[in-house]
């Protein structure tokens, strides 16, 4: 995202999605890191996750957040297929960051996908997380649109049953 000489004093918005069962070494790091606060407006959601914020705007869970997102500029998300899929889909500029703290390595393995196809930038792990949003505009820049593909089984099933 290019700022022009008008919007200079604009910030760019992140909003930082958990989940609903939230990322709390994802929220404290971010919520911690203050030096962002001199370039980015971040707003955290927290989901069912035991630390709170103290330094950045929050919120737990927000069933209409789909009607929220024009707000943003980029987008930090755990690494749930959900969440990811509903901003591409979106055509939203996405950082993704895998939740290695769950006992499943699924989202490892979604985090190492999205980006072997170009369409997600990837924080391979919290630590990183300061340097990846301060990189977030070049990250996300070049990414391949995601194109959506239905998948409708009926008509397969009907034709396994039936024939």
């Amino acid at each position: 995202m290019t700022l022009s000489l008008q919007d200079a004093s604009k910030k760019p918005r992140i909003l930082v999605i958990t989940g609903t069962t939230g990322f709390d070494s994802l929220v404290r790091k971010i919520d911690e890191s203050r030096e962002l606060e001199a370039a980015y407006d971040i707003t955290l959601q927290t989901g069912e996750g035991v630390y709170k914020p103290k330094n950045k705007p929050s919120f737990d869970f927000d069933r209409g957040l789909k009607d929220h997102l024009a707000e943003y500029d980029f987008f930090i998300t755990h690494a749930g297929a959900g969440t990811i899929f509903m901003l591409l889909e979106q055509k939203k500029r996405v950082l993704v960051v895998p939740n290695t703290e769950r006992a499943d390595k699924h989202q490892a393995e979604l985090a190492q996908y999205v980006k072997s196809q170009n369409l997600c930038a990837v924080c391979q792990n919290v630590q990183g997380i300061a340097q990846a949003i301060n990189t977030i505009d070049s990250s996300t820049e070049n990414l391949q649109p995601y194109e959506k593909v239905e998948f409708n089984a009926v008509q397969e099933v009907l034709r396994y049953i039936y024939e």
